[in-house]
């Protein structure tokens, strides 16, 4: 019962009536107008920007959460399923992050300021939102112009600015363009500075960030016919991510994406997309930090990479076929030893090539929705070196250079998603799925012991499998919708039975033990990646009620309970049960509200990853908008009012040994207290 003690039972039983029908889940707005169904996908509107990063924003969905690294890096979480597993798509692109420790996340790539919309396949994603769905599949979209109705062009556009007191963080953005009926042209922008942050004990070191992103991008329609063109920019500069090895000295680059998409004469309509991405990045252990100088080392990696989408939809059926390249590479040097060097990843290729059928019916009062997609993953490795002359760390090197390093996987998923509607007001959900993911390259080709590991941030060295087996899961989900003028109310139970798991098991490589010990001091812990059996299950709800025309309250509650089925261990870095609840004074032009962010103690934690335990804590928000003119938008608030000091379970753990206010191994705290300003114009 301990775990419930933060969450009275009305709040909980409350927050369990909210999350039915949300596939694309988007979160409703703040006065309730007619009765309307959870929307797939289900998506967060445009919300109050109170923090750069959009990770943030991903966290009041339900089921969802975030594994917090740093200040921009946030790595995707649900239902207890988190980094590869879960399919983050930018502007409907897949963006692979340039660092092998995932510090420049896909999220990343997408300030808060520009951010439009963040959504998700509520429960099983469908076959058609992309390949290794396996941890669902999220969309971030950001801001854009619109096709206007007449032949003049008309202009259009957005400034958004903003301040936030802890970290002094300052933000601004801009989009601006010109559209008519058939042709749209658009600019945009954002830059984004912040210090280190503060909680109630002192300051978080490093924590500081900046970024800036500039793009732009041109789109056509006609009456059949569309094709749009983007081009982005991404600058992130020194930001601090104290619970990984390394910080960010920059992480850059470019990516493009286009799209084109024919309605024919019978209906159907034909659509393709291509992207290109090509990113690099540096991370440093000693800028940002203090290193002793024999043990300085920096980091410079990149990726490029390239995908194509073609689909064909008619009569309910939708049939095409995805592809994806990457190549990664990722080196290891010491600046003050010219002739140290390691190669962490040489030219590490991982190629999808996929293709599906999925089909939409309603008969009657039933909605099913059955998909199929077969993907073939390629995966090779090019034969690494490395200047350091040990015997353990040659045996290593040559094992990993004489084996079969080309492998290749045949992943099948099958989907089943169904409604049926009782009433105007009632639906019911149901869904069961197969899915399969084939192993990332960092736990497949990591062949030194080392923390490059997507940002798994336990602290413990690991060391890869070429040998791994492919991650099958078997998924169930049942929910209700329920959804009047006054309230609503949607609920999802769901299970994950997962056969060949990729965890970290206890290491049985003598010589790794031996290169971990010498390079890390003997306490730290190694782990090799290997198949091991898993189980994932929980609730998450979405809600809300309407109690007088201009007081509301609406809420999420998610708990998942993440076990190994082959021992006794729990799975690392499951978010503990919570609950957000929100009460809102709404009047025509402004409106003020109050938050609850209620978080049990987390006391299943995995024992192999030495994961500590986590109390439970509330913190308390206010937030005010107001609204002068139809185009301008004031925003004001205090985020964790009461300065109250909790530990984020998925915050991840100091690494930094001369932080004043944090002990090197201890759990990151929460932020302190916050006030923001914020405002928005459009035009």
């Amino acid at each position: 019962m301990q775990s419930f003690k933060l969450l009275p039972l009305p709040l909980l039983l409350l927050s369990l009536h909210s999350v039915a029908n949300a596939e694309h889940l988007q979160l409703p707005t703040i006065s309730v107008e007619g009765i309307s169904s959870e929307e797939i996908p289900y998506a967060l509107p445009s919300a109050t920007v109170n923090v750069p990063d959009t990770g943030e924003l991903l966290k009041k969905l339900p089921g969802a959460n975030i594994n917090r690294n740093g200040p921009l890096t946030s790595v995707a979480q649900y239902r207890g399923l988190f980094g590869d597993r879960v399919n983050v798509l930018i502007d409907g692109i897949k963006i692979n992050s340039a660092g092998p420790n995932s510090m420049d996340t896909p999220l990343s790539y997408i300030p808060a300021a520009r951010l439009d919309s963040i959504s998700l396949y509520r429960g099983i994603a469908p076959v058609s939102s992309g390949i290794e769905t396996l941890g669902g599949t999220v969309l971030a979209h950001s801001k854009t112009i619109t096709f206007s109705s007449g032949e003049e062009f008309k202009s259009q556009g957005n400034v958004n600015a903003g301040y936030a007191e802890n970290g002094n963080g300052k933000y601004a953005s801009i989009l601006a363009g010109i559209a008519n009926n058939q042709h749209s042209l658009h600019i945009t922008g954002s830059l984004e500075r912040g210090d280190d942050l503060e909680f109630d004990g002192g300051d978080i070191l490093p924590t500081e960030h900046k970024r800036g992103t500039i793009g732009g991008g041109y789109a056509f329609q006609n009456d059949a016919q569309t094709f749009t063109i983007n081009a982005q920019h991404h600058d992130t500069g020194k930001t601090g991510t104290p619970a990984l090895p390394m910080d960010i000295i920059y992480a850059k680059g470019n990516h493009y994406n286009g799209s084109f998409s024919n309605t024919f004469a019978n209906g159907g309509v034909l659509s393709t997309k291509l992207s290109y991405q090509d990113s690099e990045h540096l991370m440093s252990n000693y800028e940002l930090r203090s290193r002793p100088t024999p043990k300085r080392r920096f980091a410079l990696t990149d990726v490029k990479s390239k995908g194509f989408g073609l689909a064909y939809n008619i009569s309910g059926w939708t049939v095409g076929v995805d592809a994806d390249r990457a190549k990664h590479n990722a080196d290891i040097f010491n600046p003050g030893n010219a002739m140290f060097f390691v190669n962490n990843y040489n030219n590490i290729e991982r190629d999808r090539y996929s293709i599906f059928g999925e089909k939409e019916l309603s008969v009657d009062q039933w909605k099913f929705e059955a998909g199929l997609r077969y993907s073939r993953v390629e995966m090779d490795a090019g034969k690494v070196n490395t200047s350091m002359g040990m015997a353990p760390v040659i045996a290593l090197k040559n094992a990993f250079n004489n084996a079969d390093r080309k492998q290749d996987e045949s992943l099948v998923d099958l989907v089943l998603n169904t409604t049926y509607t009782v009433s105007s007001e009632f639906d019911l959900t149901a869904g069961i799925a197969r899915k399969e993911r084939a192993p990332s390259y960092q736990e497949r080709y990591l062949w030194l012991p080392l923390e490059s590991t997507a940002g798994l941030a336990d602290g413990n060295n690991y060391i890869g499998n070429i040998e791994l087996d492919t991650e099958v899961a078997y998924q169930v989900e049942l929910g209700f919708d329920w959804h009047t003028p006054r309230a609503t109310f949607s609920p999802h139970i769901f299970y994950h039975h997962i056969n060949d798991y990729i965890q970290g098991t206890p290491n049985t490589n003598p010589a790794a033990a031996m290169v971990s010990a010498m390079m890390a001091g003997p306490g730290k812990l190694v782990l090799e990646y290997n198949n091991v059996d898993a189980k994932l299950y929980g609730l998450d709800a979405n809600w809300s009620f309407t109690i007088t025309p201009t007081w509301q309250l609406d809420g999420v509650v998610s708990y998942v309970r993440g076990e190994r089925r082959d021992t006794s261990d729990d799975l690392y870095r499951i978010a503990p049960l919570t609950a957000r609840t929100m009460l809102s004074y709404v009047q025509t032009d402004w409106s003020i509200g109050f938050e609850a962010e209620t978080v049990a103690s987390q006391n299943r934690v995995s024992d192999e990853n030495r994961e500590k335990k986590t109390s439970g804590y509330a913190v308390f928000n206010l937030s005010a908008n107001l609204q002068p003119t139809e185009n301008i938008l004031l925003t004001a608030g205090i985020n964790n009012l009461f300065d109250r000091g909790y530990e984020n379970h998925l915050g991840g753990y100091n690494r930094i040994a001369n932080n004043p206010d944090i002990a090197q191994g201890d759990r990151i705290p929460g932020l302190g207290r916050s006030a923001y300003l914020g405002a928005s114009v459009n035009w």
